[in-house]
């Protein structure tokens, strides 16, 4: 990321933020911020955590399809890391660089490494998209605009209409790309054959880490709500939020900010949710995850190279995995 790319991010969320000010009454979100209850932010907080040790059990029973071995000491510190880069990086591709430099020092290929953890994300995404798929019907009893409701199921048809096809029609991406004259068809075979792997041979328990992850950032945010004393039911959680944080993560801006305001500003607006308060429960979740990633900071800096260490190119099997 070069510093213009940066500081461009930096000066996106800026402009994005002062938008919503404009529009949002932003000396209420402050007063909603600063009456929080203290024990319930730091449930917040609690939960956030949590979602470090589901992503870290997901790598370490799932990579192995694919040619990765990783304990779950290494996987840890990975995830807990990878926050940092996420939250104080110019966008959570951040953490994605982390992993896969880590995984190219273990020896994996440059390429290797960043399919590895480009399946990963994926995975990651298709789990969204079902915890998204969940939520529909109840995200209909909210959004009572017709437009309003195509609009939502259709930006979830076209997500997984385009995984769908990113994963079945791998090959034929390949002869599209080479076509088009583009230089990467070989790594978006591959990455197709992995993503693949990885749901073939995806465990019950594997894909609980998955919708863990997402269902205790609802939860995360459902503490925030509460500690700010924001009238919103749980349901409305679960049938918005997970929406609002595909929305958020369109990489156009320093850690997201700005645009994950917008985000909520818009969801929660559904369910009845002042834009102030809305606006408040956005910065305390985002300041969470601030906390979390300088943890991360700090344990990149205090942990030694060999914490980091795992196997690569470990034998994949040649039959899905038993079930958990």
């Amino acid at each position: 990321m070069t510093l213009i790319k940066f500081f461009g991010k930096i000066a996106v969320a800026a402009a994005l933020m002062a938008l919503i000010a404009a529009r949002v009454d932003f000396s209420a979100a402050l007063s909603l911020i600063a009456g929080a209850r203290p024990a319930l932010l730091v449930l917040a907080l609690g939960v956030s955590f949590c979602i470090v040790f589901a992503d870290a059990a997901y790598w370490t029973r799932s990579m192995r399809a694919i040619g990765c071995r990783i304990d779950f000491r290494p996987a840890f510190l990975f995830s807990l890391v990878g926050w940092f880069f996420a939250n104080l990086a110019p966008s959570t591709v951040g953490s994605d660089l982390f992993r896969a430099a880590q995984m190219r020092r273990a020896g994996a290929p440059t390429e290797k490494s960043v399919r590895l953890v480009a399946a990963a994300r994926l995975m990651s995404f298709a789990s969204l998209l079902v915890v998204i798929a969940a939520g529909l019907p109840a995200a209909a009893h909210y959004v009572d605009q017709p437009g309003e409701r195509a609009a939502l199921g259709g930006v979830f048809a076209v997500a997984a209409a385009a995984f769908a096809a990113f994963v079945i029609l791998g090959p034929r991406l390949v002869e599209l790309t080479r076509r088009a004259g583009l230089g990467s068809q070989n790594f978006v075979s591959a990455l197709s054959s992995d993503t693949r792997a990885l749901l073939v041979n995806a465990t019950p328990a594997a894909w609980f880490y998955l919708t863990a992850q997402h269902l205790l950032r609802v939860a995360g945010v459902a503490a925030v709500a509460a500690a700010l004393r924001a009238p919103v039911d749980l349901g409305a959680l679960f049938a918005l939020i997970p929406a609002a944080l595909l929305v958020a993560m369109i990489p156009i801006s320093f850690g997201g900010w700005g645009v994950r305001e917008a985000s909520f500003v818009h969801f929660l607006g559904f369910a009845g949710v002042a834009p102030a308060a809305a606006l408040a429960i956005s910065i305390v979740y985002g300041l969470t995850r601030l906390l979390i990633g300088a943890l991360g900071g700090l344990v990149w800096i205090a942990a030694r190279r060999d914490h980091y260490r795992f196997d690569i190119d470990a034998p994949a099997p040649s039959t899905p995995a038993p079930r958990d």
